[in-house]
């Protein structure tokens, strides 16, 4: 146990440590805020001549509970207070005062100077909370929803704007919001050429379609693995998926839609506390236990999603930001409540299967939720927020682990087939032998009953003096009985005799030529196991191969076997018409989908026996040749 939990312990350790190195990578240099770059000082942001990228993430000058023209900040900026703020700075309008309304209106400007000549600018903005309109220059450039309190409409979308300045240019953003957990300008608006905003914006947009694309390709798989084995877990894990592409799918739907905060943001939410109740059920289900505890759990998760969902419905009528502000604490006890859970479970169940893939995944995650606390001004560029990629890591995790399980499922299945199919292969040599034994003992009846008879023949040719007709008869007889029990035995050990005898038999039927060279001892220090394995595999593949060749093509089966120098060498090729599909040392079956068992099963016992196997196919003619070491021989 002691062993078990310093293992537990050392793996997370070492997971957190990688997995807390590549978030500060990822804040280091895919971070909007620390991405090189000009800032702005008081409002100002000096852009050079060249083609860099601006990520406008501080000091705007920001006059709250307004909304204004720049005509209006040109004539009357002086009646107006104001104040400077950065992106990300406050989560609403409240400006961090919990006791003022989280909602209203505000008015963002900066000034750009810019080179003397005149180049073409792009400014993109992601999800401005939750109305506005955008001036430049003095002139409406463009806007979402209107602002306008009286006429209020809201609006969410990605968007990208183009304007030709030189010398000098004013940016104004009016907002609006009534309805958003978020209000204002949460997200980093980025300025720089056309082009580069363009393939700034495009990148991280395709990178969302293709993780979108494989988890609903996933899904697909999970709905008809529970179709094909009814298991609970694949059920699970595809609604999984489906809190996934839900909680996913914002920046691709963003970018090509325009939409309401709610119920979009609402349903974003919910389908993310959903992912953890999925999470902790489908952990129950791969981890057995009948503890109760995982679905009390989950159900916690679905009632803090539920009511994060109707707390954004509803957020419009709070007064103050401080019940907005407890939500979103209570929400984060649960995130790192079930971070901690997850652990524990995956701890406590370290020695079954998988249970350290899921713990991976478990601190990968936990490690995200550390690391959005510690780097708080984290914006990414054009990758994932570190929760996001922690969740998408854990929701990972479970389906790897699903996956492994299926492999060992059909691993198992094709194991326990040939384990059918050589038990049915020992019950038809045990009966063919069964069989010969059986005609054995008739035939000796047949001769004690027939014996009679020949001894009075012989009696009479003794009293008549006729010993040459005796001696006649005696050799004729003799001939008969030799005849009769004529039968081959390959080896002296009989349980590698029956077998070749089984095979010997299939192609004695199928009129398929079999030379045999046996020279194996009774005695070398194998077990009759082990070599039956061997010829029983071998001697399948080979009658298998030339059963179904035409006599144009000259079927035949050859085998040696012989003892030298202390190695027992065991030789066997046929020709062969099928296709030979290998990996490297392993080769593909032709009665199934997946590896060869046969050979599998013969360089494993060879493997361990510590020789080697050398398989090889020349013009047409497979030949396998085994090396063994042997203790004794007799």
């Amino acid at each position: 146990m002691k062993k078990n939990w310093k293992y537990s312990l050392l793996l997370i350790a070492a997971v957190f440590a990688l997995a807390m190195g590549v978030f500060f990578l990822f804040y280091r240099f895919d971070n909007k805020y620390t991405a090189r770059g000009d800032q702005a000082i008081q409002g100002i942001l000096y852009v050079p001549d060249d083609d860099s990228v601006h990520y406008l993430a501080r000091e705007w000058e920001y006059y709250p509970d307004v909304l204004l023209t720049p005509q209006e900040i040109k004539e009357q900026k002086e009646d107006y207070y104001s104040r400077y703020v950065s992106i990300g700075e406050y989560g609403g309008m409240d400006m961090g005062d919990k006791n003022k309304s989280p909602f209203g209106s505000g008015t963002y400007r900066m000034t750009l100077v810019l080179p003397e000549k005149e180049k073409q600018y792009a400014i993109g903005l992601t999800e401005i909370f939750s109305a506005y309109k955008l001036y430049i220059n003095g002139e409406l450039m463009g806007q979402m929803g209107n602002p306008d309190p009286d006429n209020y409409q809201e609006q969410i979308q990605n968007r990208v704007f183009t304007f030709e300045g030189k010398e000098t240019a004013e940016i104004v953003i009016a907002v609006t919001d009534k309805h958003s957990v978020s209000s204002g300008i949460q997200y980093v608006p980025v300025l720089a050429s056309p082009f580069k905003v363009n393939i700034i914006r495009g990148l991280s947009l395709m990178i969302a379609v293709v993780f979108m694309a494989f988890t609903f390709f996933v899904l697909i798989f999970s709905v008809y693995m529970y179709m094909r084995t009814k298991k609970v877990e694949f059920g699970l894990f595809a609604l999984l998926c489906i809190c996934v592409l839900g909680y996913g799918s914002y920046p691709i739907l963003h970018s090509f839609v325009a939409v309401k905060v709610q119920p979009c943001y609402g349903m974003e939410a919910l389908f993310y506390y959903l992912m953890f109740a999925g999470v902790m059920l489908v952990q129950q289900k791969i981890l057995g236990g009948e503890e109760r505890i995982p679905e009390i759990l989950a159900g916690v998760a679905v009632a803090a999603g539920v009511m994060v969902f109707v707390a954004e419905m509803l957020c419009s009528r709070a007064q103050s930001a401080t019940g907005l502000y407890l939500i979103s604490k209570l929400t984060e006890i649960l995130k790192w409540a079930a971070a901690g859970y997850l652990l524990f479970r995956s701890v406590k169940e370290i020695k079954q299967k998988y249970s350290n893939v899921l713990l991976v995944g478990i601190v990968v995650y936990a490690a995200s939720l550390a690391a959005d606390r510690i780097w708080r001004l984290y914006e990414p560029i054009i990758g994932g927020w570190f929760t996001e990629i922690g969740a998408v890591v854990l929701v990972a995790s479970v389906g790897l682990t699903l996956w492994m399980e299926i492999a060992n499922a059909y691993r198992f299945q094709l194991t326990y087939r040939e384990y059918s199919r050589q038990m049915e292969q020992k019950l038809q040599i045990q009966k063919q032998n069964y069989e010969e034994l059986t005609e054995k003992v008739d035939e000796i009846s047949r001769m004690r009953h027939d014996m009679r008879h020949h001894l009075r023949t012989i009696m009479s040719y003794t009293q008549q003096g006729k010993y040459q007709e005796m001696m006649e008869y005696l050799q004729e007889y003799a001939s008969v009985i030799t005849e009769e029990e004529k039968r081959i035995c390959y080896c002296r050990n009989m349980a590698v005799d029956a077998v070749i005898h089984f095979y010997a038999g299939e192609l004695r039927e199928k009129g398929i030529p079999f030379e045999c060279d046996m020279m194996l001892p009774q005695n070398i220090g194998i077990s009759d196991t082990d070599l039956c394995k061997i010829y029983g595999n071998l001697l399948e593949n080979a009658v298998d191969a030339v059963k179904d060749l035409l006599p144009e093509n000259k079927p035949y089966v050859k085998m040696l076997t012989k003892v030298k120098n202390k190695k027992l060498l065991i030789e066997i090729s046929n020709p062969y018409s099928n296709e030979i599909q290998r990996r490297e040392k392993v080769f593909y079956s032709t009665k199934h989908e997946g590896f060869g068992i046969g050979t599998a099963s013969v360089a494993e016992v060879v493997q361990r026996m510590g020789g080697y196997v050398v398989f090889n196919t020349e013009e047409g003619i497979f030949k396998v040749n085994i090396f063994l070491p042997v203790k004794t021989v007799q």
